[in-house]
């Protein structure tokens, strides 16, 4: 069996595509397959036509490698099933060039079948049609999840994404380097403090830096804000902030994030600014440093890295005050995925992601270690993983969901930048106030706002 999978490399009038995968796909049936066909009909007497050949296109920001191996197995499995069916599945980085591309795409005609992404953060996806109402569907209905979690594959009301896998965030740690120095996991806010300082004392970096990556300020805050926020009945903050009916400085729990996050800034690597993703994952598992503030969306990446080097590795969610276990763990969905209502290969792209939900998802989940988003779970997975699926069935944490509106790309890019500006301004020794950090975000959201 054949699959199509290739990267883009422009989109435009003419599709120029590199494979992924290393070979190129056929859109026809595999030989043997056909053959056992002509048998079938033949010994029957019968003149069966072939179903017509389908080509489902997926879009997608999945960089890890065994997402993108997973996705892969999960068509392959489907092919079984649907030998008319073939896959071609495009891969643009999220925070440079998806959505670019992803609108090329979609005004060249060459449209792709399955789009990747948070209805909400592509509200002109919404507006021009280009994402399939999936209120009524009955798969969706049986899937067991919450109103936030609905929410949070929502706009206006209305379901527009099959949600597949959630995603959260908070601290790893590295299990040997605690246990050899007597560490237990901290409750309050002033225990991870101390928790730092002990690491530092015995010449342990107590956390691998990822500030190279533009995301890691967002999460880094937002483990105090959502939960600060939605205890104050504050969901519409990040509505109020985009129309601009608010100010950043309304919120004092904004204040609050930074001096939080300023804890776990004590004592900064050198190379700090410079580690993105990659580079920060290494120097973890290596054992470099006790911690490393991620999110679960890397454990596959980890575990994969790290397996062969015995590397060992837990989660817990961070306090944010000296109220034991004071932190929520954040939630949103992660992987979800749009049906283009206007694409060739509707209803089979709708039947495959129907399928990467019900006989698919513990598959996408032990080729991932995502945890899926109706809870399910399988002693295959790693423990960390059953950690995280604990805390959301502890009910200990808080959902993206619960927000009226999510912030959408232009803000969540302002929002990043500025607080990426703040760690830069922490770890050289010349940090700004919070005053000063908070002033900067509200200008470049006052940018937006004009430009709007």
């Amino acid at each position: 069996m054949y699959l199509k999978k290739h990267m883009a490399l422009g989109i435009g009038l003419i599709m120029a595509i590199a494979s992924i995968s290393g070979c190129r796909s056929e859109k026809t049936v595999p030989q043997n397959k056909e053959e056992q066909n002509k048998e079938t009909q033949a010994a029957a007497g019968t003149h069966a036509q072939q179903p017509e050949s389908k080509v489902i296109t997926v879009f997608h920001y999945m960089g890890q490698s065994v997402k993108q191996d997973s996705l892969v197995k999960l068509e392959e499995a489907y092919m079984e099933a649907h030998p008319e069916i073939t896959f071609e599945n495009i891969f643009y980085n999220q925070g440079t060039d998806y959505f670019p591309q992803l609108s090329t795409a979609l005004a060249s005609g060459e449209q792709p079948d399955i789009i990747m992404g948070n209805p909400a953060m592509y509200p002109d996806l919404i507006k021009n049609g280009y994402a399939m109402d999936l209120s009524d569907n009955k798969v969706i209905k049986n899937m067991g999840l919450d109103q936030y979690d609905l929410n949070d594959v929502s706009a206006e009301g209305k379901v527009y994404a099959v949600p597949i896998d959630f995603k959260t965030s908070g601290i790893f740690y590295n299990k040997k380097i605690f246990e050899e120095h007597g560490i237990e996991i901290p409750k309050t806010r002033t225990q991870l403090k101390s928790v730092i300082q002990k690491l530092h004392d015995e010449g342990i970096d107590p956390f691998i830096d990822v500030y190279g990556e533009g995301s890691t300020g967002d999460l880094e805050t937002r483990s105090t804000i959502w939960p600060r926020a939605i205890a104050a009945g504050d969901l519409d903050i990040f509505e109020k902030w985009m129309s601009g009916e608010a100010k950043v400085a309304d919120y004092p729990y904004v204040e609050e994030a930074l001096s939080v996050w300023d804890d776990r800034m004590m004592y900064p690597r050198t190379d700090a600014m410079a580690n993105n993703q990659d580079k920060a994952l290494e120097l973890f598992i290596a054992g470099e440093g006790a911690m490393i503030f991620t999110g679960n969306w890397n454990i596959g990446e980890i575990e994969a890295r790290g397996k062969d080097r015995g590397f060992e590795f837990d989660f817990f969610v961070p306090p944010i005050d000296d109220t034991e276990n004071s932190g929520k763990m954040g939630v949103l969905v992660d992987q979800c995925f749009m049906v283009n209502p206007n694409a060739d290969a509707l209803d089979e792209s709708l039947g495959f992601l129907e399928y990467w939900v019900t006989d698919g998802a513990l598959t996408w989940s032990e080729g991932t270690l995502m945890p899926l988003i109706t809870g399910v779970s399988s002693d295959k997975l790693l423990p960390v993983v059953r950690t995280i699926a604990e805390v959301k069935k502890s009910g200990n944490y808080v959902s993206q969901g619960a927000f009226t509106k999510p912030l959408n790309t232009e803000f969540t890019n302002a929002w990043r930048k500025a607080l990426i500006s703040y760690a830069e301004s922490v770890v050289t020794g010349k940090p700004m106030t919070h005053e000063e950090c908070i002033a900067n975000i509200q200008s470049m959201f006052d940018d937006v706002i004009a430009t709007n």
